[in-house]
């Protein structure tokens, strides 16, 4: 799940500041080699939606070799998911860390380098999955097999997670082990990806800019929405009985569809921090919204033309794939869309259904929710989690502003969360605003991550673990 899909905004403005955190620890160094090893282990091992176990095997092995029981659990052949715990001395209820090793396509995208071999140039490290998600999984098992060497048992057990198919729903992953192994997880908070969380680093990748806490994401739900006609040959064709000119009636009026703008605890700092950063009449928008908790009817009007804005106080639906025919001289039987919704925590599947049907207004046009991919919870600002994030980040980089993240995106959190787990969006690799920009990030060609930054954030996720787990 990519990070650009989250929007993260600043909560305590301040200065950057240039400081260098303390020289690393050899302890330290280790993990920091160890998670560039794994990393270009798990980079060479192409797994768009397939050979996860191939990907996970080694890594299992290399765990059992360092004391740590780890097991592969298969959903389906070579779909696999690894499982590992580093015990601890039971004083404190486990720590889940929580990474995907499967990687959307590269097909049709411009790669410079060899996608599935880590390459080092000017200064990045370039291969499908150093952002998402393969970076964090690296980081994980090398902070994993540290902590086990550590001559004071820790407070808590590690509860290692690698999983496959979160890019495609996490049925192969994260889903599948929660059904068929919930008692694998007992953990009481989780680090994972996503939610709004990771680290931002200048454009000119000088210094830290802002550290981003993740809170809590939308619900991810898509809907079929099909039309059906008579067919025949497409030159003795009837308009009335072509189910696309329906269908594309019914995309219009679901495309001009707006739901209730709402403002939740968790985003009303992000909409306050966002008001800061933009010019007016949105500011403005933003700054009212954020000091009264709602939405005027003026405001609303204003944010609704700002995607990220838009984002922040709607459930949002949009139509992102089209099926017609199979040949182009045949007229179909039938016209689908997938109409993509992101759900704010408190809107329902069908509640957002019945809203979709209004607006369509035609009950021959079918509307039906595609497959759950599960609701999502929302995790406190407050807490061990987010007061260990604070101190490290403190420690590291003083005066670098905290900020506290609401994905628009979902990942595999929301399955442990619906168990009881309280978990937070968090990255070990820091990514620019210009390479977001430039499609260099989380699914993009050439995707990269800086070759020092990722270091330095496989070193503050290793701090913030052991902070929570000392």
């Amino acid at each position: 799940m990519t990070r650009t899909m989250s929007m993260v905004l600043l909560l305590l403005v301040g200065r950057p500041s240039a400081a260098e955190p303390p020289p690393p620890s050899a302890s330290e160094q280790r993990v920091q080699r160890e998670a560039r090893r794994l990393l270009a282990q798990l980079v060479g091992v192409e797994t768009v939606a397939a050979n996860e176990s191939r990907a996970l095997g080694p890594i299992a092995e290399h765990l059992r070799k360092s004391g740590i029981s780890a097991q592969i659990y298969e959903s389906a052949p070579g779909r696999g998911n690894l499982v590992a715990r580093v015990k601890g001395n039971g004083s404190k209820r486990p720590l889940l860390l929580l990474a995907h090793v499967d990687v959307v396509p590269v097909t049709g995208q411009p790669w410079t380098v060899p996608p599935f071999k880590l390459t080092e140039k000017d200064g990045y490290l370039y291969g499908r999955g150093v952002n998402d998600d393969k970076g964090m999984a690296a980081a994980i098992v090398a902070i994993a097999i540290e902590a086990r060497k550590a001559p004071k048992p820790l407070s808590r057990d590690l509860i290692i997670a690698l999983t496959s198919g979160e890019e495609t729903g996490g049925f192969a992953g994260a889903a599948w082990l929660v059904q068929h192994h919930p008692e694998l997880f007992d953990a009481e908070i989780g680090l994972n990806e996503g939610s709004g969380g990771g680290i931002t680093v200048a454009d000119d990748l000088s210094r830290v800019v802002e550290v981003d806490i993740g809170l809590g994401q939308k619900r991810y739900q898509s809907f079929t929405v099909t039309a059906r006609g008579r067919g025949g040959h497409s030159s003795t064709p009837r308009a009335d009985l072509n189910p696309i000119y329906v269908l594309a009636t019914a995309l219009d009026r679901i495309g001009r569809l707006q739901f209730p703008p709402r403002v939740l605890p968790a985003t009303r700092p992000g909409i306050a921090a966002l008001a800061k950063l933009e010019k007016p009449p949105l500011s403005d928008s933003l700054r009212r919204t954020a000091e009264t908790g709602a939405v005027s009817e003026s405001d609303a009007a204003v944010l609704a033309k700002d995607a990220i804005s838009n984002a922040f106080v709607r459930t949002t639906c949009i139509a992102t794939m089209l099926q017609g025919s199979n040949q182009e001289n045949v007229l179909p039987v039938s016209a689908e869309a997938i109409v993509q919704c992101r759900l704010l925590p408190g809107d329902t599947v069908d509640g957002v259904r019945e809203a979709l049907v209004k607006a369509v207004g035609d009950a021959k046009v079918e509307i039906a929710p595609a497959r759950d991919w599960g609701d999502a919870t929302t995790a406190p600002g407050q807490g061990v989690v987010p007061d260990a994030i604070r101190k490290v980040t403190q420690a590291y980089w003083p005066d670098v502003p905290l900020v506290e993240g609401f994905g628009f995106g979902a990942n595999d959190g929301r399955y442990f969360g619906a168990r009881g787990t309280v978990v937070y969006g968090i990255h070990s690799n820091p990514t620019s605003v210009d390479d977001g920009r430039l499609g260099f990030d989380a699914h993009g060609p050439d995707e990269r991550v800086s070759a020092r930054w990722y270091a330095e954030g496989v070193r503050w996720l290793n701090a913030i673990v052991l902070e929570l787990a000392r």
